[in-house]
């Protein structure tokens, strides 16, 4: 495994959410449209909450 990135995206409409699924076969813009297949869409569902909860954490800290 390389860290080079496989996909470029552009910032042409703003900043946005991007899911790849864990098959390496579909990147989705997932402020978008949703992730079609469930199993895909349960890990992302989990990704954006532990997301949200590190934003969460990150703000909690900062407050400190």
């Amino acid at each position: 495994m390389t860290d080079t990135a496989a996909f470029t995206f552009t910032a042409d409409r703003g900043p946005c959410i991007v899911y790849a699924s864990s098959t390496g076969d579909a990147i989705t813009l997932v402020d978008h449209m949703p992730v079609s297949d469930a199993r895909e869409r349960a890990i992302c569902r989990a990704l954006l909450v532990h997301a949200l909860a590190l934003l969460d954490d990150d703000a909690t800290e900062g407050a400190r």
